[in-house]
This record gives structure tokens, sequence and C-alpha cells, in this order.
């Protein structure tokens, strides 16, 4: 079983016959701008389906996706506050580099985390450290986004 990241998935996975499970969605509404960030499970013969699709046969307005084995950030050796959960998680280069650093290691939510705190804002960045923070933290990808980022 895989998990991904996405958004706006339902369709594409209808038409091309992938077999996968929303288990989390998120609507962020700004304005005019609406970010969606989706969780999804998938069996690894649906993902390796999934991998083989080209980009140049990617239909348009057909979402995004993104899935990874893990970061490059290590072992997670810090205890943050995150949405008012606790959970282990890594340091920012930041906070390491500068010993007068005293912010709390308290986030509203995940996502601000990801991007205050390690400084990943793209979605393959995001994906990366979610699938690695959820391993090391004995937890899915999609536990860790319902608990933590709400």
């Amino acid at each position: 079983m895989k998990e991904i990241l996405g958004a706006e998935l339902d369709k594409v996975f209808e038409e091309l016959g992938i077999n996968a499970k929303k288990t989390y969605e998120l609507k962020n509404k700004n304005g005019d701008y609406c970010e969606i960030y989706q969780v999804w499970e998938l069996s690894d013969e649906d993902y390796i389906n999934l991998c083989n699709i080209s980009e140049e046969n990617w239909k348009d307005n057909c979402g995004w996706w993104r899935g990874s084995k893990g970061s490059n950030m290590g072992s997670v050796n810090k205890r943050y506050n995150i949405n008012k959960h606790y959970i282990y998680a890594w340091d920012g280069i930041y906070r390491n580099n500068n010993k007068n650093y005293y912010k709390d290691r308290k986030y509203n939510n995940l996502l601000q985390y990801f991007c205050d705190e390690i400084g990943a804002s793209t979605e393959k960045n995001i994906c990366a450290l979610a699938i690695d923070l959820a391993k090391q933290n004995n937890m899915t990808m999609s536990e860790l986004f319902k608990k933590y980022q709400g």
C-alpha cells in the first residue's frame, strides 16, 4: 500500500481505472485562490501504473500528485507542538545554526511547520517530509494530516 499527496484526482483515478481511496482532504480558500491537499491510498500496482504515466500524457486540469519514499532529514530529534498536539520532528537549519534562537517549537498546523521551520513549501518537499515524519512517528500520512493539519 502506498500513500500519495495530491489534489483533484477523483476523476483522473476513475478515468484511469486506478482504485484509490481518499483518506484526507483540506481546502484552504484565500480570496480567489484555493489550496487543496488530499492524501490517497493505493495499491503498489496502481502506484506503479500512476508513475508510468508520462508528463506529456497527463491531461491539463487533472490535478497533481506527488509520491516519495521519504526525506533526507534524518531522524526526528525534537518535540514540537503542532495544532495543539505533540509530535517528534526536526529542527530547521536556522534554529540549528543560531544558538540565540528562542522561538518556541509550536506551530498552528503542519504546513506552517514545514514552511516556517524547515523552509519547505513545494508539493514535492511537503510530500517527502510528510511521509518521513509520519513513518518516524508510527502513523500514516493521512493520520499525520488529520491530527496536525486539521
